[in-house]
């Protein structure tokens, strides 16, 4: 969609919604980039920087009449949306969701209790209470897991495999959550599956499901996801049995338009779902969806934020969850230290296979410590497409033989990724 002469401000400067920004540019936008930050990344391509906090809505709504702004968009950060669904609304703006839709389905309770009314699996849980007691304890039965409601990124998520480590992870989640509310669920130790959806004047389809392959875990720290494999084995089970009840989950809260996943566990053949975003997802499932569907869903939804349309076409005819090839999306795990050096980005994306390579840090940045355990050990993601398993695994194999992050001891931080092997287990 041209979208010339229009004005889009992107809540968030981080280096993940760089692609967002220029492929908006690309189409005729003129794109403004607002947070705190004085030197996010997105800020250094953008046509426009505002040194303004994504929670400021009044001096952002101020700002967005004085410069035409056209449209309000984030991804990829829940609380980012919050905002940019907040500020869209203030300024009368088109936005794909409501505010009472993306709180509901972001909010881990909110999802599991509009899972439970809808007769969609989701993972057992446990009554909370604000206070540890001996009596809440006794009836715990381990392994169990306990998040923040509103957390993304295992921010505050820990595993508990005893009553010492549920009480001090109490305290973590409570301290992490803005809300200060907590979850509790059954630990389910089973494959793990995404489940991707597209929606367009309401009609909704599921467009692509992966295999989420996660860490080997130390069974308490919640393993990150290493690699994303499309389509999910599960593919065919989850359209005969559960698609058509996830859709009218979605329709009883008159959901019609943007782009959505769903995190699973799978248990005696059943997805048992526990978190949902209602967002541009940080895999980038558009990247695959793009090359080898024919359409776009971060185009889309900023599209619609422009102009209250998701596109000029009708995607039914576009949509093919199973896929025509196999493709994965490979997180690079780092451990926490200062990136003096990336080798072998340039040449990874000059493969044909590649569909695309994100960074999250560059050289220079630094991996926190806090970061142990949290999604922002991150350090890049590469996604590629092959014909077959067999050829995937030789390209995922020759990625790892590419790629090094040093740091300023000419050190790889880069911790153990994804065997290959793996992708040939039942």
């Amino acid at each position: 969609m041209d979208l010339t002469g229009k004005r889009l401000l992107v809540l968030g400067g981080v280096a993940m919604i760089m692609e967002l920004v220029e492929n908006a540019r690309s189409r005729g936008a003129y794109v403004i980039v607002s947070d705190y930050y004085e030197n996010s990344p997105a800020k250094s391509i953008a046509d426009e920087a505002w040194l303004i906090s994504t929670a400021d809505i009044d001096t952002l709504a101020e700002k967005c009449i004085a410069s035409n702004v056209d449209g309000v968009i984030s991804g990829f950060d829940d609380f980012n949306v919050i905002c940019s669904q907040r500020l869209s609304e203030r300024i009368g703006k088109p936005f794909y969701a409501t505010e009472s839709q993306v709180t509901t389905t972001m909010d881990k309770a909110g999802f599991k209790k509009l899972c439970r009314g809808n007769n969609v699996p989701s993972t057992p849980e446990y009554s909370v209470a604000s206070e540890v007691s001996a009596d809440w304890l006794k009836n715990i039965s381990y392994p169990v897991i306990i998040k923040p409601v509103d957390s993304s990124g295992n921010r505050g998520i820990t595993i508990c495999n005893s009553e010492e480590e549920l009480i001090n992870a109490h305290k973590k989640a409570l301290k992490t959550s803005k809300k200060g509310n907590i979850i509790l669920e059954k630990y389910i130790s089973g494959d793990q599956v995404g489940v991707n959806y597209i929606l367009q004047d309401g009609e909704i389809y599921p467009s692509v499901l992966h295999d989420r392959y996660m860490q080997e875990g130390d069974g308490i720290h919640v393993p990150l996801p290493v690699a994303y494999v499309y389509p999910s084995k599960y593919t065919d089970s989850y359209l005969d049995k559960e698609n058509e009840k996830v859709v009218a989950m979605f329709r009883s809260i008159g959901m019609k338009n943007g782009t959505l996943f769903l995190q699973g566990c799978v248990e005696d053949g059943i997805v048992y779902f526990y978190e949902m975003g209602y967002r541009i997802n940080g895999a980038k499932q558009y990247q695959i969806l793009d090359a080898l569907c024919g359409f776009n869903p971060m185009e889309m939804v900023v599209n619609y934020s422009l102009t209250g349309h998701m596109e000029d076409y009708r995607i039914r005819d576009f949509v093919q969850p199973k896929l025509p090839k196999t493709c994965c999306t490979l997180s690079i795990i780092a451990r926490p230290s200062r990136i003096k050096k990336i080798i072998g980005v340039d040449e990874i994306k000059s493969w044909e296979e590649t569909l695309g390579v994100t960074l999250w840090y560059h050289e220079g940045d630094e991996i926190a410590e806090d970061a142990l355990g949290t999604q922002r050990q991150i350090c890049i993601r590469v996604t590629v497409a092959a014909k077959d398993t067999e050829e995937l695994a030789k390209i995922i194999d020759r990625v790892y033989s590419t790629l090094d992050v040093l740091d300023y001891n000419d050190n790889s931080i880069l911790l153990p990724q994804f065997d290959t092997k793996r992708l040939f287990e039942d």
